[in-house]
């Protein structure tokens, strides 16, 4: 009777040791799962993204932590997937994320690029316009001298024709009054030539009317 007595003592006492290491592998696990739930939720990227992914997670942890025997390891395989589903949704979010960001980076970066290329463009514009204002005005001004000296060429040539002109005018003018000289002295000759014709010819008219003596004829020796 005592050996019957000890012998329930051991069997009880190895159903309880087994009960206690099911116990102890059932927490175990959700412990392992729940640590690794714990560390997704709580990480600073991941843990606000995939909210629904997040609690499907949690309610597959709520149903092993419950599960009977039979069906732990239904639980653990479903814990395990959707702590893993959780996790690439919650990265998958980030990337997203990421990606978006470095695009609207990017397209600040862009319009950054194109309004300094607009105002470079702007700038070289004023600049190709100052110098075809300058080039313009430097036009002018030739123009303006050009003209200019056109005008001054024209009344030097005028002034030279004028003195050539007047030139011209004095050499007829000493001309003509050399002529008048000339005719005048001329005049004067003539007047003179026949004033000193008509005296002549009285004389002669007196000698004819007297007759000249007839000269002695030379003494012999």
């Amino acid at each position: 009777m005592n050996f019957a007595r000890s012998a329930r003592c051991v069997l009880a006492i190895a159903l309880v040791a087994c009960a206690t290491n099911a116990v102890a592998a059932r927490d175990d696990d959700y412990l392992r799962l729940l640590d690794r739930f714990n560390t997704l939720a709580t990480d600073p990227v991941l843990g606000s993204r995939a909210p629904i992914a997040m609690d499907r997670a949690r309610l597959a942890l709520a149903h092993l932590k419950e599960a009977r025997r039979s069906e732990r390891e239904h639980w653990i395989y479903m814990a395990e997937r959707r702590i893993d589903s959780a996790r690439a949704s919650a990265e998958a979010e980030s990337l997203d994320e990421q990606r978006a960001s470095l695009q609207r980076e990017n397209d600040r970066l862009q319009l950054a690029i194109a309004r300094r290329d607009a105002e470079q463009a702007r700038a070289e514009l004023e600049r190709q316009r100052l110098q075809a204002q300058i080039r313009a005005e430097e036009a002018e001004r030739a123009r303006r001298e050009a003209e200019a000296a056109r005008a001054e060429g024209a009344q030097a040539a005028q002034a030279a024709e004028s003195a050539r002109a007047e030139a011209e005018q004095a050499k007829r003018m000493a001309a003509a009054q050399a002529k008048a000289a000339a005719l005048a002295k001329k005049e004067a000759e003539l007047a003179a030539a026949l004033s000193d014709g008509g005296s002549k010819p009285k004389a002669a008219a007196k000698d004819v009317s007297k007759p000249k003596p007839k000269a002695k004829p030379p003494k012999s020796k």
